[in-house]
């Protein structure tokens, strides 16, 4: 999974942030979870769920059984909103 070219993601002081979808100029505020991620998609040309999740449990006090479940959560909504590109 990758982050959409044409999203633009601003951090904010409190850690979280606001993407903007310039395709359809809609705005997506992101809690500091979010933005952890969001900021991973950025980082990395193509990132794994598996890598997503180890990242998630080093740096967030949660169990595997619980991020599982909210990034599969988190990655379906971005990518119903045009704002990831999941590849197979």
């Amino acid at each position: 999974m990758r982050a959409e070219k044409s999203v633009v993601f601003t951090d904010l002081d409190d850690g979280s942030g606001v993407l903007l979808h310039l395709g359809n100029k809609f705005y997506y505020s992101l809690n500091a979870t979010g933005s952890f991620i969001w900021r991973l998609l950025e980082e990395k040309e193509e990132l794994t769920e598996e890598g997503l999740l180890t990242a998630l449990m080093d740096n967030f006090e949660v169990d595997k059984k619980d991020a599982e479940k909210d990034v599969q959560e988190f990655m379906s909504e971005l990518s119903k909103e045009g704002l990831i590109i999941i590849e197979n």
